[in-house]
């Protein structure tokens, strides 16, 4: 039962990401994007909204496939359940440095 559990949990990581992925475009963005829909006018205007998401889309894609192949990884590297569980879970924040330091580190930067 804890197997099924968690194996649905990966399924709802992994969608949510994948409608992440797919849902935000440049007509919803301006509620949906964090950081651009508080933004004042003048900075939405010098942002480069479509480069972002052109780094955002694939992101979000592909990190669809992460939770499941980063369980499957941790699985066969450890026997014990709450030690998968575990590693598992600080492994899926591994992504988002990426992510941070790629979107926060250029000229994308709202807050500048």
């Amino acid at each position: 039962m804890e197997e099924m559990i968690i194996y649905i949990a990966i399924g709802y990581m992994s969608l949510i990401y994948l409608l992440i992925g797919l849902g935000i475009n440049e007509k919803n963005a301006e509620y949906l994007l964090a950081g651009y829909n508080t933004a004042s006018e003048d900075k939405k205007k010098e942002f480069d909204l479509t480069k972002y998401l052109m780094f955002f889309k694939p992101f979000f894609i592909r990190l669809s496939l992460f939770p499941l192949l980063s369980w499957l990884f941790v699985s066969l590297l450890i026997n014990r359940d709450q030690m998968q569980i575990l590693l598992w879970s600080f492994l899926q924040l591994t992504p988002f440095v990426f992510f941070l330091k790629k979107s926060v580190g250029t000229n994308w930067d709202i807050e500048q």
